[in-house]
Formats: structure tokens, C-alpha cells, sequence
């Protein structure tokens, strides 16, 4: 059973040693695999690099560059238009904003120019319509309207005085008298906002008669210049706004076609990076081209410093992927080894199991031999006791 104890001891300890050196072997291939990958990258980085140099100094079917110099330039060019097309979109935008942004202006400078040219009508009218020293420069309509309501306004306003003269009385008449004077309130700034827009039509008819007529002369010659110049200035601004619409039309129309700029720029910026890989593709793909030309010894005339000292970098790079390589088939064989190893380890124990279990088979086998023998010495002996008792 000691044996057998310590045998055991042994095995597992021989698995043990065998596995952490197989987990150490296999951590050293990941990291080589790993360091393996970074180089390849780095080929290809400068493979890229290398071709972007030598088809940047070819034109388009030049020489041996023939295929790839012909798609470098192609690629290139759609990128440059593509580029061009998004400048194009980007500055229309700018160009929209900057529009809505004078026509924000010209709607905000119209309106004030409007609102000072009412002011002028009305203070025109105002003088008209009050002055009856300027009762001929005054539209009749216009006169009789605005006596209509200066009448009703002196009505008004003579009831809210009597109302308001009136003695207190009780709470229901204050009351009544209260609600009497809010009616006749609100009855007289409906009269002065009809009658500041009569000064406003007739300041305004008066200023824009077409014969000239009469002038009045003295301060009303000097608002009617006044107006003159801010009617100028209005019909400047609204000519201005018209353009500034129709030029926010005609670029809103532009940038509308094909779903919108924010479409169209997503798009082609898609579109660009597609490009971009297949250039690198071509470089990768010329890179390798130049490499075999120099490998061969020709090209000479081609490559310069640059070049060169790129290629030898290249050159002990994939040295370099090679000695990595070799150390993970050394390595993997190595771990085989192990395995295989392993795997003796095991079967070893299964016969050293299998001998202990056919030693114990062995043994029993034995003592019931033994036993067999036994009981059959004793039937013998049985037997002649037998026999001399039945001689008696």
C-alpha cells in the first residue's frame, strides 16, 4: 500500500511539472503570435508608406508603375472632387446662414424705417386734420371723419368728467357709476387709436400725392422731406430683401437636391474613406511590387535615400517575422513533446495500476489455490477415516 502511495506521489507530481511548463510554453507562443501580428502590421505600414512615395513621384501609366500609378491617380481624383463637392456644399451653407442672417437685418431695419415713417404720417395728419390753416391741403374724407370723432371723443370725455363730479352715493350706485366710467374709458382710447389712424391715412395721402399741389411750406415742407427720405429708404430696403430671398432660394434649391447637405456630405465623406482604403490597398500592393524590384537588384535609379533605408527597415522586419516564427514551430514542437510526454505519464500509471490490480488477482488467485488444496487434503483424510470405520 506504501508503494503504491508513493508511486502516485511520483505520477502526480511529474503532471504537475509537465503542465506548468506546457502553460509557460503556450503563454510564450500568444506573445510571440502577438509580436508576430504587430510586425506584419508594421510591414504593411511601411509596404504603404513606400508605394504612397514612389506613386506620388509617377504620372498615370508611367514606366513599370503602369496599373497601379493609372488607379493611384484615379483614386486620387475622385477624392479631390469628392473634397470639392463638400467645400462647394459647406460654403453654400455658410452662404445660406449669412443670407437669412442680411434678410434677419433688412426685415428688422424695414420695420423700423415703417415705423418711423407712421410716426412722420401721423404727426403730418395730426397737423392737418388740427391746424385749420391747412384745411385745403386736407382730403375732405379725412376731415369729416376726424370731426366725427373729435366730437365723440369731447362727449366722452365731457360724461366721464360729469361722472366723476357726481356726489358719492351708496355702494350699488358707486358701483354702477364705476362700471359706467370703465365703458366710457374704454369707449375714448377706441376713439384716439381711430383718430391717430385717421392722422396716419391722411399724413400719408397728403404725402404721396402724385401732381405735387400746393405746399403748405415752413415745417410740413420739412416733414414732407423727412418722409420722402424714409419712403427712399424703404423702397431701398424691401428691393434689398427681395434679392436676399431669391438668393436664399436659389441656394436652399441647390442644397435640397439629393436629401439635403447633411445627406449628401455624410455621403461623400463615406464615400472619401471607401477611397482612402482602396489607396492604401494600391500602396500596400505597389510597396510589395517595388520590394520584389529590389530584391532583384533592379529599380536603382528609382529609389532614393529614403527609399532604401525604408526597404532595409522592411527587410529586417520580415527578418525578424521569420525568427519569431521559428522560435513558435520550436516552441509548439517543444509542446508536443510535452504532450506526448504527458500522455506516457498517464499510460505509465495505467500499468503500474493495471500491475498492482494483477498482482492483487494474482495473490487471491493464489490463496483460493491454496484453499482448493487445503479442502482436499482434508476429503482425502475425511475418506480413510471413512473407510477404517466401516473395516470395524
Amino acid at each position: 500500500m506504501n508503494m503504491m502511495e508513493r508511486s502516485y506521489r511520483i505520477v502526480k507530481k511529474n503532471t504537475f511539472v509537465y503542465s506548468k511548463s506546457m502553460e509557460e510554453k503556450k503563454k510564450n507562443i500568444k506573445e510571440l503570435k502577438q509580436k508576430r501580428q504587430e510586425e506584419f502590421l508594421s510591414v504593411n505600414l511601411m509596404l504603404e508608406d513606400l508605394g504612397e512615395a514612389l506613386l506620388s513621384r509617377v504620372e498615370a501609366g508611367e514606366g513599370d508603375a503602369g496599373e497601379y500609378a493609372r488607379e493611384y491617380h484615379r483614386i486620387q481624383q475622385e477624392i479631390a472632387d469628392s473634397e470639392g463637392l463638400i467645400s462647394t456644399i459647406k460654403e453654400d451653407v455658410l452662404r445660406l446662414k449669412q443670407a437669412e442672417e442680411a434678410l434677419a437685418l433688412n426685415e428688422k431695419a424695414l420695420l423700423k424705417v415703417k415705423e418711423d415713417l407712421e410716426q412722420r404720417y401721423t404727426g403730418l395728419g395730426e397737423r392737418l386734420l388740427e391746424d385749420g390753416a391747412y384745411g385745403e391741403f386736407t382730403e375732405p374724407s379725412y376731415r369729416r371723419q376726424f370731426d366725427a370723432l373729435e366730437d365723440k371723443v369731447k362727449s366722452l370725455e365731457d360724461r366721464m368728467e360729469a361722472l366723476a363730479a357726481r356726489a358719492p352715493a351708496n355702494p350699488l350706485v358707486q358701483l354702477g357709476r364705476k362700471t359706467q366710467s370703465m365703458l366710457f374709458r374704454a369707449s375714448l382710447e377706441k376713439s384716439y387709436s381711430g383718430m391717430r389712424r385717421i392722422y396716419e391715412a391722411a399724413g400719408e395721402n397728403f404725402a404721396s400725392r402724385e401732381d405735387g399741389g400746393p405746399n403748405p411750406g415752413g415745417e410740413l415742407d420739412q416733414a414732407l422731406e423727412e418722409i420722402g427720405e424714409l419712403r427712399k429708404q424703404a423702397g431701398d430696403l424691401r428691393a434689398e430683401g427681395d434679392r436676399r430671398r431669391e438668393e436664399r432660394r436659389e441656394i436652399a434649391d441647390s442644397l435640397n437636391v439629393q436629401g439635403g447637405p447633411v445627406k449628401r456630405v455624410g455621403a461623400l465623406e463615406k464615400g472619401i474613406s471607401r477611397l482612402k482604403d482602396e489607396r492604401r490597398t494600391v500602396y500596400g500592393k505597389y510597396g510589395e511590387f517595388a520590394r520584389e524590384k529590389a530584391r532583384n537588384g533592379e529599380w536603382d535609379a528609382v529609389f532614393n535615400q529614403d527609399d532604401r533605408l525604408l526597404l532595409q527597415k522592411i527587410e529586417e522586419t520580415r527578418k525578424c517575422i521569420g525568427d519569431i516564427e521559428t522560435r513558435i514551430e520550436k516552441i509548439q514542437a517543444s509542446l508536443a513533446i510535452d504532450e506526448e510526454r504527458g500522455a506516457i505519464v498517464k499510460m505509465k500509471k495505467a500499468v503500474s495500476d493495471h500491475r498492482v490490480r494483477i498482482a492483487a488477482a494474482e495473490k487471491a488467485i493464489g490463496d483460493l489455490e491454496e484453499g482448493i488444496r487445503k479442502a482436499e487434503q482434508r476429503i482425502e483424510e475425511l475418506k480413510q477415516i471413512e473407510a477404517y470405520g466401516n473395516k470395524n
